[in-house]
């Protein structure tokens, strides 16, 4: 049996019966080595951790402890406050300050799933108490959060430039004009059921309230610009970002806003660390998956297959967004990700793709498979903390996934939206 036989289909078998994605890649790549190839199994462990001794990867449980810390520590609900200051008024007002929050918190966490569950665990019970329908809180919960990892700062981004040797930071900065789109998007969907269904707006706010509220918020609204702002400015880099993120987040959490005792700081670094080595086993066994690929030449058997379909772009990318659609209702998100992404980018840079359009569009197309049954993350996060059935949910998550598709759509075919910014303020790649 050939290297590629045995690799794939034990790979496919493993995942047919259940086992996790990071062991099904580390199993089959493990068995391919040993059962048709001369190299020694401690080729293994070798290409297990070679992907890991890198400097970009640092950045990984930064974010994540950045993530837990806004979480505990007072910072959602005071940006959730702070975000119905300016849309709190319109048709739906609650619904509209979900998704205000969950841009805002997009440039400081990174993750969809982290920003999911704290504002989730606050607003879901809010909108159904203001009257809204449960379902609906759900599902908006779990769309709005997707917009974590494409406004900067991003763990898809890094994980994606880390693998594919692709700039973090003009990844963060294409992400920009993509995640607004979306906040966009989903906003006008949100305000036309709204309108239909006669859901509420909030009331009125007060001079010294909105004065207060916003004092409470400016800390944490900062955040995101202190991050962003010095990655652009080049006074640090997307790996310092961080650490800084992380750092100024546990300021906040216990020291301005004391809601966060520093005998439970402990406890939030354990919960990133088991978040991060989670992640990192995928990266590792995913390294050993790939290398194994590469070696038996299957990105350069992809690229020539896509090319004899057709050498153009744009039916690449339309080729490409509906089968990772299709995965992405059966894989988890990063897992996708680092599978992928070392076998198609030789197809990419064939057909003349550039890296950071791609991996911002791939990376809006995973966060659509977060919401999506039947392993949607996200899918899975609201739904518990709103007590509702997949079905009552998926039966009202469909106009904003419609929303979403819309966007994928107008970013992959008008690469400018995802390049303008990083080549106005980093200049043009080379």
């Amino acid at each position: 049996m050939t290297v590629l036989a045995i690799l794939l289909g034990g790979f496919l078998a493993l995942i047919a019966l259940g086992v996790p994605v990071a062991v099904a890649m580390g199993v089959a790549g493990a068995g391919a080595i040993w059962l048709a190839t001369n190299l020694p199994m401690v080729v293994v462990g070798q290409r297990m951790l070679v992907i890991l001794d890198s400097f970009p990867f640092l950045a990984l449980p930064f974010f994540v402890v950045a993530g837990l810390l806004m979480e505990r520590g007072g910072i959602t609900r005071r940006l959730i406050d702070f975000s119905g200051l300016f849309v709190g008024r319109l048709t739906g007002g609650l619904a509209h300050v979900l998704i205000g929050t969950n841009l805002i918190m997009a440039g400081a966490s990174g993750s969809a799933t982290a920003d999911c569950a704290a504002t989730g665990t606050v607003l879901i019970p809010a909108l159904a108490r203001a009257g809204y329908s449960r379902a609906f809180a759900c599902a908006l919960t779990a769309a709005a959060s997707t917009v974590g990892p494409i406004i900067p700062p991003s763990i898809m981004f890094v994980l994606f430039g880390a693998i594919a040797s692709v700039s973090i930071g003009r990844l963060f900065v294409g992400g920009a004009l993509p995640g607004l789109l979306m906040g966009l998007y989903l906003m006008i969907a949100a305000h036309l059921i709204a309108k239909r269904r006669r859901y509420p707006k909030l009331p009125p706010v007060s001079l010294p309230a909105a004065l207060r509220i916003a004092r409470d918020a400016l800390p944490a609204v900062l955040m995101p610009i202190v991050v962003l702002g010095g990655i652009v400015a080049g006074i640090f880099t997307p790996t310092e970002a961080g650490a800084i993120a992380a750092g100024y987040a546990l300021v906040l959490s216990v020291a301005v806003y004391r809601e966060l005792p520093l005998s439970a700081v402990p406890g939030v670094l354990a919960r990133g660390g088991i978040v991060t080595g989670a992640i990192m086993l995928i990266v590792s066994a995913a390294s050993l998956f790939g290398w194994l690929l590469a070696r038996e030449q299957a990105p350069q058997m992809l690229a020539r297959g896509f090319t004899a379909l057709s050498d153009d772009p744009l039916v690449f990318l339309f080729v490409f967004n509906v089968a990772l659609l299709v995965l992405g209702c059966f894989f988890e998100a990063v897992s996708l990700l680092i599978l992928v992404t070392p076998v198609i980018m030789p197809v990419v840079t064939s057909v003349g793709i550039d890296p950071v359009h791609f991996g911002v569009v791939m990376t809006l197309n995973l966060m659509i498979g977060l919401l999506t049954p039947p392993v949607g993350m996200n899918m899975f996060i609201v739904c518990a903390i709103g007590g509702i059935s997949i079905r009552e949910y998926t039966r009202e998550v469909v106009p904003f996934v419609v929303a979403l598709l819309l966007v994928l759509g107008l970013i992959t075919y008008v690469p400018a939206l995802v390049l303008f910014l990083p080549n106005l303020l980093l200049g043009v790649a080379r």
